[in-house]
């Protein structure tokens, strides 16, 4: 804003000021107008109330009723003819005792809508309310005052309209408004006059150095400015043109200076560059390397686990069935001796009942049949165990990513049973119809394994915390348009939505220090991602547990190609 503007914005301010001291003023005028009237009005009613109430007691005392309502009568009339004012008297129910009309006289009063005349009888303060009728269309200002016994029993109360002293407040406030505007307007008149003639005896010289410390912005060191007065003005002149004169000798100096500066500062910026992409590269090499060594560890272990339980499983699921066919052939030379010769000598007797025969005959398959499902269990384990870490699938090949689930939840299974500190983790798999797709199926477990032991560690916090009680993880699977879509979805507490957007980077973890290196969430996004052309995304909301999204293209001919590329290249 121009100091012209702000001289005439502070006069008008000052001038406003004013007008709203006046109008302040004008309306504590009509404040104390509308005060003094209802408290004359007041006054006027607790009078009446007053001769009212003696009157009554005097009445009473008498006896005569008829005469005393006669005598308010009078009153209320000749009030009314003095002030040319409506004037009521009401009793403790609110029936009128004296009335500017006769004709309403002993009805029951019914225009104070919000029971204004009730409530001061019940609690003896003074109201004011407006009643509107068809004789009043624009209301008519009353005021209720209540009047007492002597013994200080307020038996009922006297209405009196104090509508022209409310009209009279009004035309005095009016009066004072207008004169304060007319006298805030010449102000602000004046105001305008006054700043207009003092911003342009200042304006001037101002505009001056203004354009000439733009010529200076815009290289123009040779602008000076020629103002002579002895004022401040004067003197910020003669210093813009000592400004202006030091500029000029240091710009030079500053333009060798600045070339200079230029090339280390490009030399810096190429060098940031290089390191920041070296940065990356390291943390995608930390990544791929902790993948590799991971995936190379596990495949080693289970490698070892299932060639070593595999041989003597085999061994043993394989003499089984020889052990069945031979027990089978002796149980039946038993049954055959038993049968053609029911009367065995004495000593072979002995050792039947010693031995229990029959129960070994009976007892004998049955243990022989356990022997056999737990042998076939035992090479089911290995199989998964082997299709986990699809250490004869490294390349990209069809897969069954239902089977892949299956098998990461049978090395899961220790962790999924019941603890110490908490009850079993229910799983519900709900697999729909979906193809076989072409993927890295070893990678794809190490996803599911992941994504799966994250929603483990959610649900022991949160069952600690006593915010999830029946813990549950739920797997459905289906095929939407051409991908598959897999989704994994826990119960547990949630992840709040500041989190959401770290979810996926190197090295962000939650966990306490020991529990987590804050990679496995960013190698399952890049698997997902870089190699299967797909997405991984969170949906969680705090207190609705999370769900995790993977959805992988079913026909991927061109990337599948890309990615072996890349594999043999890296």
């Amino acid at each position: 804003m121009k100091i012209s503007q702000k001289l005439i914005s502070g006069i008008l301010g000052i001038a406003t000021l004013s007008v709203i001291t006046g109008a302040i003023n004008a309306h504590q005028q009509l404040k104390i107008a509308k005060y003094i009237a209802q408290q004359e009005a007041e006054e006027v009613a607790g009078l009446v109330g007053y001769f009212v109430s003696h009157e009554v007691y005097e009445y009473h005392e008498i006896g005569s009723r008829d005469k005393m309502l006669a005598e308010l009568q009078e009153h209320v009339i000749s009030l009314h003819k003095q002030r040319q004012r409506d004037l009521e008297i009401v009793d403790r129910n609110k029936i009128i005792l004296a009335d500017v009309v006769p004709e309403d006289i002993g009805t029951r009063l019914d225009h104070d809508r919000n029971n204004e005349v009730g409530k001061t009888i019940q609690d003896g303060i003074p109201r004011t309310y407006i009643e509107f009728s068809p004789e009043y269309p624009n209301g008519i200002r009353l005021i209720a005052v209540p009047f007492k016994s002597g013994k200080g029993e307020t038996i009922g109360a006297v209405i009196l309209e104090y509508t022209p002293l409310y009209k009279a407040a009004l035309v005095t406030a009016k009066k004072n408004i207008v004169a304060t505007s007319v006298i805030s307007l010449v102000c602000g008149i004046l105001a305008l006059l006054v700043g207009y003639l003092i911003s342009r005896s200042i304006s001037k010289p101002i505009k001056q150095l203004q354009q000439a410390v733009v010529n200076l912005a815009e290289g123009k060191l040779d602008t000076r400015v020629s103002i002579r007065s002895q004022d401040e003005i004067g003197e910020l002149a003669t210093s813009f043109n000592k400004m202006a004169d030091d500029l000029q000798y240091s710009r030079n100096e500053l333009v060798n200076a600045n070339e200079q500066l230029r090339d280390e500062i490009t030399e810096r910026q190429e060098a940031e560059a290089e390191l920041q992409q070296a940065l990356k590269d390291l943390q995608k090499t930390q990544i791929q390397l902790i993948q590799s060594e991971k995936m190379s560890s596990l495949g080693q272990l289970v490698a070892g686990v299932a060639h070593e339980i595999n041989n003597p499983v085999n061994f043993i699921y394989g003499n089984l069935e020889y052990t069945d066919d031979y027990t089978q052939q002796m149980l039946l030379l038993i049954r055959l001796y038993q049968k053609h010769y029911p009367y065995p000598e004495p000593e072979i007797q002995n050792a039947n009942q010693l031995n229990e025969i029959e129960y070994l005959i009976e007892d004998l398959p049955k243990m022989l049949t356990s022997m056999k499902m737990g042998a076939k269990r035992i090479r089911e384990i290995v199989l998964s165990l082997r299709i986990f870490s699809r250490l004869d699938e490294a390349e990209f090949k069809t897969a069954d990513l239902h089977e892949g689930i299956d098998s990461t939840l049978l090395i899961l299974q220790h962790r999924l049973k019941a603890q110490n500190n908490r009850p079993q983790i229910e799983v519900v798999k709900e697999y729909g119809e979906m193809p076989k797709i072409q993927c890295f199926a070893g990678q794809m477990n190490q996803v599911f394994m992941n994504l799966l032991a994250n929603a483990i560690d959610a649900l022991e916090e949160a069952f600690q915390k006593e915010l999830c009680p029946n813990p549950l993880i739920r797997i459905s699977s289906e095929q939407v348009n051409e991908n598959a879509v897999i989704r994994i979805t826990d119960n547990g507490w949630g992840i709040p939505k500041e989190i959401q957007s770290r979810l996926f980077d190197p090295f962000f973890t939650t966990k306490a220090v020991g529990k987590g290196t804050g990679m496995g969430l960013s190698i399952s996004y890049q698997i997902i991602t870089e190699k299967h052309g797909g997405s991984l995304e969170c949906i969680s909301s705090p207190g609705q547990g999370a769900e995790f999204v993977i959805a992988i293209p079913i026909r991927a001919g061109k990337l599948a190609q890309s990615s072996i590329s890349d594999r043999i290249i890296g």
